[in-house]
This record gives structure tokens, sequence and C-alpha cells, in this order.
């Protein structure tokens, strides 16, 4: 009896995270600026470097908390030679924590997110032989939620070392370019900042049509 209470509260688990991360960021986050950001990190560097890395840890429990904002966070507080390795970390970070859940919780979690993310079938086009490129191409074209294609590549056994790979793969190029823009972000007019946001647009123009392409011969 034990044990069946145990394995449901399990399989229940990526649904109770996303809630109470839901709720946390109606009441708390909903509005949180850079600034907010940047308040809340101390001064000292490595104690600044550790709110960072638990702001990711938070991150991996919701899509609803700002990826984009903690990275560029860490690009206007540290040198970019430590905020874009910090940032990779994070990476690592927003990647595993979601995919153990997913992979304790067992294939029927992937089927309680497809009633709400009807797109997750994608990611079972994947889930044979194509972890690597299925963890990249979904990273790269960014159409479901980061941390619920972590759960259900989890829970549908994708291999970690593959899924790492193309899951980190597919999200530094992006990383890097929001490091570079947030230690620039004094400056908006400036050539990096500028040259960044430029090649971040062109990558999500890109992916747009990438995804489209592949929804058409999907469809076909």
């Amino acid at each position: 009896m034990i044990k069946i209470i145990l394995k449901r509260a399990m399989q229940l688990s990526p649904l109770l995270m996303i809630g109470i991360m839901a709720a946390l960021y109606v009441t708390r986050f909903r509005h949180m600026t850079l600034e907010q950001i940047l308040n809340y990190t101390p001064s000292e560097p490595a104690a600044a470097a550790a709110v960072i890395l638990v702001m990711y840890a938070l991150k991996s429990l919701s899509y609803f908390f700002p990826m984009v904002l903690i990275a560029a966070a860490a690009g206007a507080i540290f040198p970019v030679y430590i905020a874009i390795p910090l940032n990779l970390a994070g990476i690592i970070i927003m990647a595993t924590i979601p995919y153990l859940i997913g992979r304790y919780a067992e294939s029927e979690a992937v089927d309680r997110l497809a009633v709400k993310y009807k797109k997750i079938d994608m990611i079972k086009e994947f889930s044979k032989d194509r972890h690597f490129s299925g963890a990249f191409f979904l990273r790269i074209i960014s159409c479901l939620p980061y941390d619920i294609v972590s759960l259900a590549m989890g829970s549908l056994r994708f291999d970690y070392k593959k899924y790492l790979l193309g899951t980190f793969l597919g999200t530094a190029p992006g990383f890097i370019l929001t490091t570079i823009m947030g230690s620039a972000i004094t400056e908006p007019l400036s050539p990096e900042f500028l040259i960044c946001a430029g090649v971040e647009i062109g990558i999500t123009i890109i992916s747009a049509l990438i995804y489209k392409m592949h929804n058409s011969k999907s469809k076909a």
C-alpha cells in the first residue's frame, strides 16, 4: 500500500511542482524585472553566483520563472568570462532537475502533460533513436516550455548524456548572446548589444521557419 502511494505521488509530482511554482509566480514573481533580480543578488561574488544557480534550480521547476532575465542578470553582475560559464552551468541545472523528476514519474506523466500541451507529441517522435537530435531540435525551435520538454524526455527515458548534450548545444548560443547583452545592458545602443540582439532575432525567425516546415511535413 505504501509503495502504491509513493509511486502515485511520484507520478503526480511534475504537475504538483508546476502548480506550486505557478502559484509563486502569480503571487510573487509575475512582474519581476532585471532590476529586481539584481536587487535580490548579493554583492559578494561567490554568494551572487550561488544565488544565480539557485534561481536556475527554481526555474527548472516551472516555465513561469524568467530564464532569460537570470542569464541577463549574470551578465550584468559578472565579467563576461565569468558570466558565460555560470550561465552554461545554469543550463545543466535547468535540464537535469526536471529530467530526473520526469524519469522517476514514469511515462504516465507525459500523457497528463499531453492533455495540456498538444505539441508534446513532437517529443515522442524522437523517443526511439534520435535522443540527441530531438533534444537539440526542440531547444533550438523553442516551441514548448523548456521544463515541459525536460520532464517529457525524462519520462520517455531519453538517454541522459545524449539529451544533455543536445540540450546544451541547442540552448547555449542564445544564452551566450543574452549574457553579452546583459553585460551591455547600460548601453543598449552599443555595438555588442545591437549585434547580439540582431543575432537573437535572426535565430528566432529561423527557428520559427524550421518549426513551420517541420509542422507542415508532419501534416502532409
